[in-house]
């Protein structure tokens, strides 16, 4: 098996997202936006866009005005 595949196999068996539900997935990008870093707030993007998460989800479970207005672009 050459190395990209070894890689990519790597990384989807350590993805996180495999087994994620909807409600996971919400509950987990509010806590990203509460621990404010980058590299997080890039994997909340991938995962609302993975989803389809709406605003209105969002701003159910809490997260801020201020943090949908920077994500209007995502979620649109």
């Amino acid at each position: 098996m050459g190395k990209c595949k070894k890689r990519t196999l790597y990384n989807s068996n350590a993805d996180s997202t495999k087994y994620m539900t909807r409600e996971e997935a919400v509950s987990s990008i509010f806590k990203t936006f509460n621990k404010k870093q980058k590299i997080n707030i890039r994997k909340a993007v991938e995962t609302i866009s993975l989803f389809g998460i709406t605003s209105e989800e969002l701003s159910e479970a809490g997260v801020s005005y201020e943090n949908l207005q920077a994500l209007n672009s995502v979620l649109d």
